[in-house]
């Protein structure tokens, strides 16, 4: 005898491959630092930006802007998620990288990010390896502000080079303002170096630049204090011929004034800028290249110094 068995699928539903979930969002004034231990991610904007004052220094090594982020973007500590509706994600990357070096103060400092109208406390030190995220209006900007002797900004979209920092770059700030000129203004000179693991020749290259002006007082900058004036030359550079080897433009460059006074550069965020008495008419740059005050490079062949005489038109 032949028995057949039929099994009905009775109560059984077919299954369906699952869909993706639907991510969490985050809300229109998400705010973070997260830790990133790797390089540029995927997507992101390669930077060389320094954003410094006194007693700070930040190197940012990479920007994104995303509707989203995910493990390869940063969201191994809050997981993924996508930005409210209307608004995108912008991501600071302040890369292992990093050595720039500043002092320690006295007291923590206050840093803050500013978005329209809604100032926030950042949540955790924005340190080496870390990453600062921030929910802004499609194509808004977002604005770090760090409170050392006075409140330094710095546009988290564009940089040091955003519309507000340019006037640091461009003409006088007055029409009026006093003119400093000098002959020659660049500067090549070749020394050697030793580092933990490579040592060799390095050229140093520095340029003032096309111009520079007195003022009182300086978009970006402020007033001077009082009986001095601003002494700025905005197009200032200097490099070396090794892209993994820098050298710090306000340590490598000190003013001596008639008398024999020196004054050493101030906080600025592109060139050279001093603050000099009323009477300034003019005053010799000296050129001594040195590597940032927390390198690991010291040189053991310095390159010859230079000094450039300025002079007011």
């Amino acid at each position: 005898m032949i028995v057949l068995l039929v099994v009905t699928g009775c109560g059984a539903r077919p299954v369906s491959p699952a869909e993706p979930a639907e991510l969490p969002v985050k809300p229109a004034d998400h705010l973070d630092v997260f830790t990133w231990s790797q390089g540029v991610p995927a997507g992101a904007r390669p930077l060389s930006a320094t954003f410094k004052g006194p007693h700070f220094s930040y190197q940012f090594g990479a920007l994104a802007v995303r509707p989203d982020i995910d493990e390869t973007s940063g969201a191994l500590e809050g997981g993924p998620a996508r930005a409210a509706a209307g608004h995108e994600f912008l991501v600071l990357y302040r890369l292992q990288g990093d050595d720039t070096f500043a002092p320690l103060p006295q007291q923590p400092l206050t840093v803050e990010v500013v978005v329209g109208d809604v100032r926030k406390r950042l949540p955790k030190p924005l340190e080496r390896g870390t990453a600062l995220i921030v929910s802004v209006p499609l194509g808004g900007d977002a604005t770090l502000e760090v409170t050392d002797d006075r409140p330094y900004q710095y546009s988290v979209r564009n940089g040091l080079g955003s519309a507000s920092s340019s006037p640091t770059d461009g003409a006088p700030s007055n029409p009026g303002a006093d003119q400093i000129r000098w002959q020659d203004g660049k500067y090549t000179e070749q020394g050697a170096y030793q580092g933990v693991r490579t040592s060799g020749p390095l050229t140093v290259t520095l340029d003032l630049g096309s111009r520079a002006e007195l003022a009182d007082s300086l978009p970006g900058v402020g007033a001077a204090a009082a009986k001095q004036v601003w002494l700025r030359l905005p197009g200032a550079k200097i490099s070396t011929d090794d892209p993994d080897l820098k050298v710090d433009l306000g340590r490598s460059v000190a003013l001596a004034l008639p008398g024999g006074t020196k004054v050493s550069p101030r906080q600025s965020a592109s060139g050279l800028l001093f603050s000099v008495p009323e009477s300034f008419a003019g005053g010799t740059l000296t050129v001594a290249p040195e590597f940032p005050s927390g390198s690991t490079a010291k040189w053991s062949r310095k390159p010859a110094p230079k000094q450039i005489p300025l002079t007011k038109a």
